[in-house]
């Protein structure tokens, strides 16, 4: 017996709704990303850069 208690119709539904709302699923994906290179892959430098990154993206989104 699979381990895996999703059942295949369950993971093709899955499939076809991010295929149709890309948008939608794209941006958690990349939060999930990025916290996850911050919280395990990052050095110091990396951190500085990606504060530097950041402070200008505010910057921009406020001046809109």
């Amino acid at each position: 017996m699979p381990d895996n208690k999703t059942s295949e119709a369950q993971k093709r539904a899955t499939q076809a709704y991010r295929e149709k709302n890309r948008d939608k699923t794209r941006k958690p994906s990349a939060k999930s990303s990025a916290k996850t290179y911050i919280n395990k892959y990052c050095c110091l430098d990396d951190l500085a850069e990606l504060k530097e990154i950041i402070a200008a993206r505010e910057q921009e989104l406020k001046s809109e």
